[in-house]
């Protein structure tokens, strides 16, 4: 299997060098350049120390190859952007998890006139490791968003969004179920400068699960939006939330915030954190609230390399279904090269970290992972 692998990466590699030499043009072009049609390939190869999430500890090299068409048109009021790809990967011991995994979105943007706003379609086939259940999980999973902004007067706005989304299993027999997401929210926006807003808002998110259970989310959050402080950019929001279980009747409530921002350090050297607290529900229909903290950092050399690491935690705690009580947390931290040829290559190699305790013995574990990724768009 070991050389079945490095011939196939030799050969691809080998192709996407070449088409590396083409000209930095769109694959077609049409409607005087308003239509585009882009081709991106990829492959990447690599070691992955744990690829079950779990305390067993089971190893493999893995290949992925992946082929994506990309459709842009940018004329008239509504931007149309498409993407087609399909997701190959195999293991070099464990071949019963290879996969094959097709996917589709479509994105259609006004961003133009009084009221702008967009709407989102999509379709994909996803293969992963899930650490809340300790298995590798495959399903697909469809999403469907509409959002929309709408100036009221010079300084008030009001934005929305309905969203729906769905995660189907494509194997159910370890007692994974089913579920569909349904959220609606509502924001009020204030320019206090003419960088920074100021935002408050409220969401709902109803999930549904294919055993019939239904839990209801109200969260109410405000922030800001833009320039936070003279270097740093970006979103920070913060509020209470409420989750509703219908099938228990109980209720439980938390701090919520998300936030992503951006400090520019200087023209090559950047920083990123984003913080993440919300309740979510498990694949066996636990609910968690979770809180997750990241940071990046990217510098760029002179030329065509970049370095990145980054560094994080969280912890997960189960607060019903079959794992309540159980409270994992996680640290994490990654590195790794870029290197930029021209608009038709790129290569990066990726190191990764991650260990989680939790007081469920099948869920601690620790994993690791090396990548080297060749990716070229013409």
């Amino acid at each position: 299997m070991g050389p079945r692998i490095s011939l196939r990466w030799l050969a691809t590699g080998g192709t996407l060098l070449q088409l590396s030499s083409l000209p930095a043009l769109a694959l077609f072009q049409l409607n005087e350049g308003r239509d585009q049609l882009f081709a991106t390939a990829s492959v990447s190869i690599g070691y992955d120390s744990n690829i079950f999430a779990d305390d067993t500890g089971e190893d493999d090299i893995f290949t992925n190859a992946s082929l994506a068409l990309e459709y842009l048109r940018h004329a008239g009021l509504i931007s149309v952007n498409g993407t087609l790809a399909w997701n190959l990967g195999s293991f070099a011991s464990n071949t019963s998890e290879d996969f094959s995994n097709p996917s589709l979105n479509l994105e259609f943007v006004k961003g133009a006139g009084r009221t702008t706003g967009s709407l989102t379609l999509g379709v994909s086939r996803q293969s992963q490791a899930d650490p809340y259940v300790n298995l590798r999980t495959e399903s697909w999973n469809y999403n469907t968003g509409l959002n929309w902004k709408y100036p009221v007067i010079t300084r008030y706005s009001f934005a929305g969004s309905l969203a729906y989304g769905r995660v189907d299993y494509v194997d159910n027999s370890s007692g994974l179920v089913d579920l569909s997401t349904y959220t609606a929210s509502t924001d009020l926006f204030y320019a206090y400068t003419s960088k920074r807003d100021l935002v408050g808002g409220y969401r709902i998110r109803i999930s549904d699960t294919s055993s019939g259970g239904q839990t209801v989310d109200h969260a109410f959050t405000a922030g800001v939006s833009g320039r936070i402080l003279a270097k740093l950019h970006g979103v920070v929001r913060a509020g209470y939330q409420v989750r509703e279980n219908d099938a228990t009747g109980e209720s439980h409530g938390s701090f919520t915030a998300s936030a992503s921002t951006t400090w520019d350090v200087s023209k090559r050297f950047s920083l990123t954190g984003t913080i993440d607290k919300d309740f979510s529900t498990t694949a066996t229909e636990s609910s968690v609230d979770t809180l997750g903290v990241n940071l990046d950092a990217q510098y760029a050399f002179p030329g065509r390399w970049s370095l990145y690491a980054g560094i994080g935690a969280g912890q997960s705690d189960f607060i019903d279904g079959s794992d309540n009580g159980r409270e994992d947390r996680y640290f994490t931290w990654s590195a790794g090269v870029n290197y930029t040829l021209n608009d038709h290559f790129k290569a990066s190699l990726t190191y990764s970290y991650f260990e989680n305790w939790s007081n469920r013995s099948a869920s601690g574990f620790d994993r690791h992972s090396v990548t080297l990724n060749l990716t070229s768009r013409w």
